[in-house]
């Protein structure tokens, strides 16, 4: 609505009118508020014989502002300069002011001002662009778009850029469309005092006469527990608007005609229960396949038979909880820490990463979920014990005697790990001449695991030797140290002569046998039977007690009971 405002503009006269302005007032009629602003000129005249100073120029009101020729400045008789005066408001309402002119002696000329300021223009912007269509040829398309902005506005429909005649309403209908008329773009311009928008193209499509329904996509069956809805669906192929109504054991759904359909929560009554769907258009219709709906008892909620275990771990190696659970399946699992869900801890069996002390206490839960309900398990503490390494000797110190040069003595050594963690050797380090260990170089013991080291004294010359067997290993009693002593035999040979009474029977020969126990077990010392009545074993050793017996052998080697024993001692 336009409104008209009377402004009334007071004029100041000045004693002498020797300076003179025109036009006399300036309206700036109505201005929008903003950044909108209006500008008029006012030319001013000296009219006297002489020359005339201008010191002051002046506006009664902020909305008005001037600007001109910098002060202060002269006018000689007749000459005038012009000043420009612009128009800014804030607010919708009516202004009133002037421009002051003040001359060096005080005399003044005003010019009245006066203008209203209006609510500020807003150009159109397009909220809704107008959306493509699809419509079979014969029908008629619909296109609409919003917009806002500052009324009254304009709208003007175009197809493919030309203008169409009447379309000039936010909404516009085609007339009956022909197939000549696919793919048209139609746009819109939206447009007031301060601007205009143009839309994006809405494409028509428009397709053939009417294709009769055919089913691309079948109903599937579907099982559910009892309680729940089963929800079925369809896809069909054909011309566009089309129809759907399903139905149950041959029976029609009310309300149910749209491409999906979902049943009210079911009862074990509508197990095997039967769904399809008709589809239909203008041109014809089609009949599904039967859905079976199978509605199963309702799900148990789950029961905790076995609660997670405590568990207690050394330092640096992983404990394992384990729940069992009854209940309908699927069940679903969510293991916690002190309370807080463990990321990715969803199955019955949870293994922690490598344990360090500060988990000492910890405290491991487990929800068990499924569709009925929830359990949560008792709290399975878990305990972390320090790890210690510890590896212990049987002795600290081996003695292996007297050994003949060039022979060898054996002792052994049990190592056991006494701690809780593995330990592992490393490095066996064996110092003296004659001395050296084997077995252990490179085992891995696990706590309470032993392993046999074994030392050997093969002296090269005569005299008594020391030395020492260092075991290294990651053991905080690292390393193990074995002193060795021993001393080195000259060798001596020895002998011992046997003779016996030759058999009252025809004998081939006889057979020698010795040992180091009394009652044997005996070792033969001839290959073959000796046809003489003695022998000489020169294998003894000494210091070593040896007993021996006899054997006779007849023609059919059938060999004799053994003789009596007789027993030697080599010195």
């Amino acid at each position: 609505m336009a409104v008209l405002v009377a402004v009334l503009f007071a004029f100041g006269t000045a004693a002498h009118a020797s300076v003179s302005a025109s036009p006399s007032s300036l309206n700036f009629g109505t201005v929008a508020t903003g950044s909108t602003s209006a500008s008029q000129t006012v030319t001013i005249t000296n009219s006297t014989r002489n020359r005339v100073n201008i010191v002051s120029l002046a506006t009664s009101a902020a909305q008005f502002q001037y600007s001109g020729p910098s002060l202060p400045f002269t006018l000689r008789r007749g000459q005038s300069v012009t000043v420009s005066v612009t128009f800014a408001p804030t607010a919708a309402q009516t202004y009133s002011g002037a421009l002051t002119i003040t001359r060096g002696n005080g005399d003044t000329t005003t010019v009245g001002l006066g203008g209203v300021g209006s609510s500020p223009i807003i150009a159109p912007t397009i909220t809704a662009q107008p959306a493509s269509a699809k419509v079979i040829a014969g029908q008629s398309a619909t296109f609409n778009v919003a917009a806002t902005g500052t009324s009254p506005m304009t709208y003007q429909w175009k197809k493919n850029g030309a203008p169409l005649s009447g379309a000039t309403s936010s909404t516009y209908t085609t007339p009956a469309e022909t197939i000549t008329d696919n793919n048209a773009q139609f746009t819109v311009a939206v447009g007031n005092s301060a601007g205009s928008a143009n839309s994006n193209a809405a494409v028509l499509t428009v397709t053939a006469a009417a294709v009769a329904p055919a089913i691309t996509t079948q109903p599937a069956s579907q099982t559910v527990v009892a309680g729940k809805t089963a929800s079925f669906s369809v896809l069909a192929s054909g011309t566009s608007p089309m129809t759907y109504q399903w139905k149950k054991n041959g029976a029609a759904i009310s309300g149910a005609t749209a491409s999906t359909y979902t049943t009210p929560a079911e009862t074990t009554a509508d197990n095997n229960a039967q769904f399809s769907v008709a589809v239909s258009n203008s041109a014809g219709s089609a009949n599904s396949s039967a859905a079976i709906l199978t509605v199963t008892a309702a799900a148990v909620a789950p029961a905790i038979t076995t609660q997670p275990a405590s568990q207690t771990v050394i330092a640096g190696k992983t404990a394992t909880f384990t729940v069992v659970a009854s209940g309908t399946a699927p069940l679903t699992y969510q293991w916690k820490k002190n309370g807080s869900a463990i990321s990715g801890a969803t199955s019955a069996t949870y293994t922690t990463p490598a344990e360090t002390t500060a988990d000492n206490n910890a405290q491991f839960t487990v929800a068990v979920s499924n569709s009925a309900g929830s359990a949560s398990s008792n709290a399975a503490i878990l305990t972390v014990n320090a790890s210690t390494l510890l590896l212990n000797s049987s002795v600290s110190s081996l003695s292996f005697g007297s050994v003949n040069v060039s022979s060898t003595g054996t002792k052994t050594v049990t190592l056991t790990n006494a701690g809780n963690a593995n330990v592992s050797i490393s490095n066996v380090t064996v110092t003296g001449a004659g001395f050296n260990a084997t077995g252990v170089n490179g085992v891995i013991l696990t706590p309470g695991q032993a392993a046999t080291l074994t030392a050997t004294f093969t002296p090269s010359t005569a005299g008594s030797v020391t030395g020492n067997v260092s075991v290294a290993s990651n053991a905080s009693n690292s390393p193990d140290s074995i002193s060795l002593s021993g001393t080195g035999v000259a060798v001596v040979n020895h002998s011992v002569s046997l003779s016996w009474i030759a058999s009252a029977s025809s004998v081939v020969g006889y057979n020698t046998y010795s040992s180091t126990q009394q009652g044997g077990p005996y070792t033969k010392m001839t290959n073959a039977p000796v046809a003489a009545t003695s022998y000489t074993d020169s294998a003894v050793q000494s210091g070593s007690t040896y007993f021996f017996v006899v054997t006779s052998v007849d023609a059919s080697n059938v060999e004799s009971a053994f003789s009596n024993e007789v027993s030697a001692l080599v010195p």
